[in-house]
């Protein structure tokens, strides 16, 4: 038969020669399209074969993860297009796995191996440029099977890290069951013994092999229904105490116990086994009454002891620890120390620190946490590690302290030593510009006295006086801050000091702020110096002032403040125990943040702008108080005001006290000098100008005088010229024998010597006792006139 041969709608013949040159480039396109085709079939093939391979090297056990991630790293260029020039690095947790030929170049592709949400390594794959010089890039195919190893590698690590974790939890609570001093036990929901501790072999007889996986045989045979019951509350997840009953040991005896059962949850929170704890009421003198002990012991210990796993999960926490951080033992078991007791520094160094212990070493140190409901802790804290009993670490155990009360002195202590060292600066400024002033003062005022009364010098020379006089103000504040001026203590009504600057203060403070008073009540009586009490008020009110740039308030209040032995020891006033007077200045303002709150006191410290203030203020307030024996205290923050509050140790009423009385209407004498009849008097001080201007009033006024630059000088010369020595005067603060070693030796010497004192402060030294054997006291800077009064009433006698 021959060929049948079709025609086309055009009449000609398909099987002609013409017909074959027509279905030749579509015969090769659709050829090469099934080539594509196969090509791309077998590409996704390999895909799924790496996959595959994959997934089987990602189910070994654990011990041969490091060989299965080689062999994924050799594996996986199949899945991809051009095998032999394509490699794989794998970051795996802290590990690398490079495959033969890896060179990382610019045509790679690279993907993050994550466990859960934490970035834990990165998949990268590179390709080398083909023997023409060009670089395939990566297909979508291609990214996508990356991604999915990725995804898988991420799985596996997680998984694994979830069953490590999982298998030491387990291994601690065990370690825990094992070396736990009481008998414990846990049974299935069939009732069947799954783990039998140490103790419980030793409290009953039988050894864990022989009740595993069996009843408990301990049951007495007439409780087995009460058991029963109670197997079944605790499968319902209720945990039961103090059950009493006799057990039965291995040998035939009873043993009374008491149970208590907890369920114990598994995964889906569902009861998959029941714990059995046992206390032995059996034998008083046991180990279970030893242990029960040494727990009321580690109760009873004024120390916080936390024991916690490796990992920082708490496994013991005792009554100590409770008080000091806010957690009860019921919220802390299980739960990491970390949350517990946050620490104040950086989390970097705790880290540190934990790692110490974790690698077995002990660590002791303070640090700042903090308490359940904020509030800062200082601790110092020593921490150990525990072993188990195969001597594999287990845990670490900590003693904690509560050193608040010690930080917080510790900080008044160095407030203290730093007002006081500023104080002894502003003091010796003070009297060394003091001395200045004597000088200028005694010149200008006997030139003064020799000008004609038409001189057109008088203004001039009056002038320089009304500056000293108003430089002498200006020492004023550092004598108070140094507390070394000169006071004269007279007993008051604290009530009526502060009614009478009431009308002083309203006129002081704007109308804008409102001003009120609280001094209803009994008298309160103190003893202090009438001037610098008006200073402390005044200093306090205008501080208020300040404080409020707006409307506001301000309130003064004088009442009685108890101290009591609590607030005395652990502050924040350093007053001894008992009944003291207050006075209480309480501002409506904007209050100060705790770096500010720090430095109030200090002297030249102000929040004001440049040439707005002095800083002296309540430093001055400061110094006056605690000259006076008195305490001051602010309490304040920020948006909230500031109350200051000054106490003072309540005085004797006047009718019962021998020391003077404030009188707020008297004036000073003003009795002229009399006549001084040629009397010698002795001028002893370290500053030669001081000599020189002393001698010339005296030499003036008709006294002869005598000089010596110190102490033991002005005692030679007071041994030699006794007889006609109508008067001494000397300075408290000299090189090599200072005015009190030298009152006291005068004093000895010739008793009826009279002896006055002067000096730019009353120093430290010259107490009480020694003050009341001066015959005057003589506060530089003073003029001429002062000068003569002082001594006319010396040698008057």
């Amino acid at each position: 038969m021959g060929k049948r041969r079709s025609s086309s709608k055009d009449g000609k013949v398909v099987g002609s020669p013409a017909g074959r040159r027509r279905s030749e480039p579509y015969l090769a396109w659709l050829e090469a399209e099934v080539r594509e085709g196969r090509a791309d079939l077998r590409e996704r093939i390999n895909e799924l074969e790496c996959l595959f391979s994959v997934d089987r090297e990602l189910r070994r056990t654990d011990h041969e993860s490091r060989t299965s991630v080689q062999r994924i790293v050799e594996l996986l260029p199949s899945g991809f297009r051009f095998p032999a020039r394509t490699a794989v690095r794998v970051r795996w947790g802290e590990e690398e796995f490079s495959g033969e030929g890896f060179e990382s170049t610019r045509n790679r592709l690279s993907k993050r191996i994550a466990a859960g949400d934490q970035v834990r390594g990165e998949i990268e794959v590179c390709r080398n440029a083909t023997e023409e010089g060009s670089a395939a890039s990566f297909g979508p195919e291609e990214e996508s099977l990356l991604a999915g190893v990725a995804d898988r590698l991420g799985e596996a690590l997680g998984r694994r890290e979830a069953e490590g974790e999982l298998r030491e939890s387990e291994a601690f609570l065990q370690s825990l069951v094992r070396s736990a001093p009481i008998p414990l036990f846990t049974i299935d929901s069939r009732g069947r013994v799954l783990s039998w501790n140490p103790a419980a072999e030793r409290t009953f007889g039988w050894a864990p092999d022989a009740v595993v996986g069996g009843p408990p045989p301990i049951w007495p045979e007439a409780r087995r229904e009460e058991l029963a019951l109670m197997l079944r509350r605790a499968l319902d997840g209720e945990s039961i105490s103090g059950l009493r009953l006799a057990c039965l040991r291995h040998d035939g005896s009873s043993i009374d116990v008491s149970l208590a059962v907890a369920p114990v949850q598994g995964r889906a929170d569902r009861v998959n086994a029941i714990l059995f704890a046992v206390q032995d009421f059996s034998d008083p003198s046991g180990a279970w009454s030893r242990n029960r002990f040494q727990a009321r012991l580690l109760d009873s210990v004024g120390q916080a002891i936390i024991a916690t796993d490796l990992d920082g999960k708490v496994a013991y926490w005792n009554r100590a620890a409770q008080e000091l951080y806010g957690w009860d033992s019921t919220e802390a078991l299980g739960k990491n120390i970390m949350d517990l007791t946050p620490a104040l520094e950086p989390a970097a160094e705790a880290e540190e620190v934990m790692e110490i212990l974790r690698k077995g070493g002990s660590w002791s140190g303070e640090f700042e946490t903090r308490h359940r409901d904020g509030s800062p802790v200082h601790v110092l804290v020593t921490n150990a590690p525990f072993s188990d009993e195969q001597g594999k670490l287990a845990g670490i155990i900590g003693a904690s302290s509560d050193i608040s009360i010690l930080k917080n002195l510790e900080a008044q202590l160095g407030q203290a030593q730093k007002m006081e060292a500023l104080g002894r600066l502003a003091g010796s400024i003070a009297h060394d510009f003091n001395n200045i002033l004597t000088v200028i003062q005694g010149h200008t005022e006997i030139l003064l006295d020799d000008l004609p009364l038409d001189s057109g010098f008088q203004d001039d020379i009056r002038e320089i006086i009304d500056a000293t006089e108003r430089a002498t103000q200006l020492t004023r504040p550092l004598l108070a801050l140094s507390r070394r001026q000169v006071l004269d203590l007279r007993i008051q009504d604290l009530r009526e000091s502060t009614r009478r600057m009431e009308s002083i203060l309203r006129r002081l403070v704007p109308s804008r702020i409102e001003l009120s008073f609280d001094l209803e009540g009994d008298p309160e009586w103190i003893k202090a110096d009438v001037s610098q009490l008006d200073q402390v008020i005044l200093n306090l009110v205008v501080n208020a002032v300040d404080a409020i740039p707006g409307t506001g308030a301000i309130g003064v209040t004088v009442d009685r403040r108890e101290i009591s032995r609590e607030q005395a020891e652990s502050g924040p006033w350093e007053a001894a125990p008992g009944t003291y007077a207050r006075l209480s200045v309480t501002d409506s303002g904007m209050g100060m943040a705790p770096d500010v709150e720090e430095r109030i006191f200090e002297p030249f410290f102000t929040t004001k702008p440049p040439n707005e203030g002095t800083g002296l203020g309540l430093s001055t307030a400061f110094g006056i108080v605690r000259q006076g024996r008195g305490y001051i205290l602010v309490d304040t923050a920020p948006g909230r005001g500031s109350t200051f509050e000054v106490i003072w140790p309540l005085a004797k009423p006047p009718r019962e006290a021998s020391e003077p009385v404030a009188d707020f209407g008297s004036d000073r004498d003003s009795r002229p000098p009399e006549t001084p009849h040629n009397k010698l008097v002795l001028i002893v001080d370290d500053a030669p100008a001081i000599l020189r201007i002393t001698t010339r009033v005296l030499e003036q006024a008709g006294y002869r005088s005598l000089t010596a630059a110190n102490g033991e000088e002005a005692l030679r010369m007071a041994e030699a010229h006794h007889p006609e020595l109508a008067l001494v005067i000397s300075d408290v603060v000299m090189p090599v024998m200072g005015g009190a070693v030298l009152l006291e030796r005068l004093h000895s010497s010739f008793p009826d010597l009279p002896i006055v004192l002067m000096s730019g402060h009353t120093d430290r030294e010259v107490g009480e006792d020694l003050r009341a054997f001066a015959s005057g006291f003589l506060a530089k800077p003073f003029g001429p006139r002062d000068l003569i009064r002082v001594v006319e009433e010396a040698t008057s006698g």
